[in-house]
C-alpha cells in the first residue's frame, strides 16, 4: 500500500454492474455523493443478454429512480409462464396481481446490458460518471474508511482513501475475498448450457415456458425480439464443449424430444454454466459491505438474481445516504444484514427446491411431480402465492432492529375504549405491519399531469419543490384520523409538534389522512392533506381509530403505532436520527 493518498472520497463503489449501477444512482439522488469504478472498459455487451428479468418489487425501485418507463418501453412484457409436458400444458401460472397491489404486474424481460446503460444515463443525469478500466489491486479497512489501492489498463497505480468501500463486484468479489467473508454453500455439479437464439415454434412470446421431456427440462424465455428466444438446458445432463453442441443439444429438446417442433436459427450469444448456491456469512464488515453476486449466489430459475442485488443496493442507498448527510446514526447500517441476509437465503431455498423441481432424473418421481403441479396450478390461492414471490412483493423486514410497533392489546383497548376500543385495536392489528412494503393502494383523485389514477406511492415519493431536499429521501408520516369519532380525535397541530420536534423538521414529512366524513374539520393543520373520501386507505391500514405510519425512503414500514402516542413516536425516531 502507498505511502501517500491520491484523492479522498465518500464512497467507493467497486463494480458498475445493475447493483453497484443501482447504488449510486440511489446515493447520488438521495444527495450523497460516491465513485463508482470496474475493471472492464464498457457495460455488458448488449448481444449478451445474461440477467434478463426484472419483476416488480425492482421495478417499483426503478420507478423511484425515474427510469422504470423508459425500461418498459424497451422490454418485453410477459405475463406469466407455462409448464408443457411435450405440447400438453399441465400448469398456466399467469401473474395473479391485482391493480390495488402494484402498478407493474408483469415480468419485464430487457437484457442486463441495457438495464445497465439506461441506470449510467441516469447516473449522468445525477452528476455521476463511472471510471472504467480501474482495477482494486488491494485496500485495507479502519475506524474510519478504507485506504484502497487502484490500477488503470496503463498499469498506473492511484491510492483512494473513503470512508465507505461497497463491493458490488460480483462472484469474483475482491472486495469480499479482502474481507475474509466466508462464502458459504456449494456448488451443482450440473453443468447447464444457455443460447440466445432464433426459435420457430408453438409457445406464446407473451409467457415464459418450462418444457418438461423425457431427456430433461428445456426452459424458454421471450427476448425483446419477436422471434428471439432464450433457451436453457436445465437438465444437467449434457456436457456440451463446442457452440455447435451446445445448439444442437437445445435443438433436440425443443424439436424431437418434446414434441414441439421447434426449429433453431441463428443464435447471438451461447455459454455453458455451473450454478453455485452461496450465501456470505456477513453483509458488513466495519466500514465496508457488500452487495448483489458478491454476497449471495444461487440458480437462475425464477429470474431472482439481479433483483435480489437491486434490492440490496436500494436498501443500503438510503440509510447510508443518511450517515453521509450526518441525519442518521451509523448504527441503521446494521440493520442492512438484518434484513437483507434472510431475504438472499429464502431466496436459495426457493430456487434449490425449483432446481429440483424441474429436473427429477427418477422416472417415478417425474410423473408424481406431473400430476401434483397439474392439481396445484388449477388452484387460485397457489398461483397467487407464486405470483407474489416471483415477483418479490412479499419481502418484508418484520425482524428487523429499526422497526417497532406500539399497540394496546385487545384487553387494554377494550377496558378504555370499550367494543369500539377492542374493533379498532383488531383492526390495526391486521392491517400492515412495520416491515412490510407499502401498500400501492389506488387513489380516488387523479394525477393533474396524467389524468390518470394516483397511488399512495404517488404522494409518498413525489418530488417536494418548496424544500431544500433531495426527493424521496425523507421519511413519511402517514397520520390517519380514523373512522369513527368516538374512537379518539385528536387535536391536529398540536399532536404534530408533539410528535416531530424542531431538529427533525424537514427529515419527517406528515401527511394527515382524511376519512370520508372527518372526525374534525382540522383547520389549524397546516401540513399536507391526502383525502380519501372513499376510506380505501383507512380499512386498508386498518385505521378503524387514530393511527400513524411512518414510511422508510425505500418504500416500506419503519414503525406504526395506535393510539397517537408522541413519546412512544420520539423514542422509535431516536434509533434512526441523529
Amino acid at each position: 500500500m502507498a505511502d501517500w493518498i491520491d484523492r479522498e472520497v465518500d464512497v467507493l463503489v467497486v463494480g458498475a454492474g445493475p447493483s453497484g449501477l443501482s447504488l449510486a444512482v440511489e446515493l447520488r439522488r438521495l444527495g450523497a455523493s460516491c465513485v463508482v469504478i470496474d475493471e472492464k472498459d464498457e457495460p455488458t455487451p448488449e448481444r449478451e443478454s445474461r440477467a434478463l428479468a426484472v419483476h416488480a418489487g425492482t421495478l417499483e425501485a426503478f420507478h423511484r429512480m425515474g427510469i422504470a418507463a423508459r425500461m418498459r418501453d424497451e422490454g418485453r412484457v410477459v405475463h406469466g409462464f407455462g409448464v408443457y409436458r411435450g405440447t400438453s400444458r399441465i400448469l398456466d401460472v399467469r401473474l395473479t396481481l391485482a391493480p390495488d397491489e402494484t402498478r407493474f404486474p408483469f415480468i419485464l424481460v430487457l437484457p442486463q446490458g441495457r438495464t445497465e446503460r439506461i441506470l449510467l444515463e441516469r447516473l449522468d443525469d445525477l452528476g455521476g460518471e463511472v471510471e472504467w478500466g480501474r482495477r482494486l489491486v488491494s485496500f485495507k479497512t479502519d475506524l474510519d474508511g478504507a485506504t484502497v489501492e487502484l490500477k488503470d489498463d496503463e498499469g498506473r497505480t492511484t491510492c483512494v482513501r473513503t470512508k465507505w468501500l461497497i463491493g458490488c463486484d460480483g462472484a469474483r468479489s475482491v472486495v469480499r475475498h479482502g474481507l475474509g467473508l466466508e462464502f458459504r454453500g456449494r456448488e451443482y455439479p450440473e453443468r447447464f448450457l444457455l443460447a440466445d437464439a432464433e426459435v420457430a415454434w408453438g409457445p406464446s412470446v407473451d409467457e415464459a415456458a418450462i418444457v418438461l421431456t423425457s431427456e430433461g427440462a428445456l426452459v424458454a424465455i421471450p427476448l425483446v425480439d419477436d422471434d428471439r428466444w432464450r433457451l436453457i438446458d436445465a437438465s444437467g445432463r449434457c456436457d456440451a464443449a463446442t457452440p455447435e453442441a451446445v445448439l444442437a443439444r437445445l435443438q433436440r429438446l425443443a424439436g424431437p424430444a418434446s414434441g414441439m417442433g421447434g426449429r433453431i436459427g441463428e443464435a447471438s450469444w451461447i455459454s455453458s454454466f455451473v450454478i453455485h448456491r452461496r450465501v456470505v456469512d456477513r453483509y458488513r464488515a466495519g466500514r465496508a459491505f457488500v452487495v448483489g453476486d458478491a454476497a449471495h449466489l444461487h440458480s437462475p430459475a425464477g429470474g431472482q438474481g439481479m433483483n435480489v442485488g437491486v434490492q440490496d443496493a436500494v436498501n443500503l442507498a438510503w440509510k447510508l445516504a443518511l450517515v453521509l448527510r450526518g441525519e442518521a446514526l451509523e448504527s441503521i447500517l446494521d440493520s442492512y444484514d438484518a434484513e437483507r441476509r434472510p431475504v438472499a437465503l429464502r431466496v436459495l431455498k426457493s430456487t434449490d427446491a425449483i432446481m429440483r423441481l424441474i429436473a427429477p432424473r427418477n422416472s417415478l418421481v417425474r410423473g408424481v411431480r406431473d400430476a401434483v403441479m397439474a392439481g396445484l396450478g388449477r388452484l387460485e390461492v397457489v398461483r397467487r402465492l407464486i405470483s407474489r414471490e416471483m415477483a418479490e412483493l412479499s419481502v418484508a423486514y418484520r425482524r428487523s432492529p429499526i422497526t417497532a410497533e406500539s399497540r394496546p392489546g385487545w384487553f387494554r383497548a377494550t377496558a378504555v375504549e370499550g367494543a369500539t376500543g377492542f374493533n379498532a385495536a383488531e383492526s390495526f392489528r391486521r392491517g400492515p405491519r412495520p416491515g412490510d412494503r407499502l401498500p400501492d393502494v389506488l387513489l380516488t383523485q387523479p394525477d393533474p399531469a396524467t389524468g390518470l389514477p394516483m397511488r399512495l406511492s404517488d404522494v409518498v415519493f413525489r418530488p417536494r419543490s418548496d424544500v431544500d431536499d433531495a426527493p424521496g429521501s425523507r421519511h413519511v408520516l402517514l397520520v390517519f384520523q380514523g373512522m369513527r369519532p368516538e374512537s379518539g380525535a385528536f387535536e391536529v397541530e398540536f399532536r404534530a409538534r408533539e410528535f416531530i420536534p424542531p431538529h427533525l423538521d424537514g427529515r419527517i414529512r406528515p401527511i394527515l389522512v382524511e376519512p370520508q366524513a372527518p372526525i374534525e374539520e382540522s383547520p389549524a393543520w397546516s401540513g399536507e392533506r391526502l383525502p380519501d373520501p372513499t376510506n380505501a386507505l383507512h380499512r386498508r391500514f386498518g385505521a378503524e381509530g387514530a393511527c400513524l405510519f411512518l414510511i422508510r425512503p425505500d418504500g416500506f414500514i419503519g414503525f406504526r403505532a395506535r393510539p397517537l402516542d408522541p413519546l412512544t413516536f420520539r423514542d422509535y425516531t431516536k434509533r434512526i436520527f441523529l
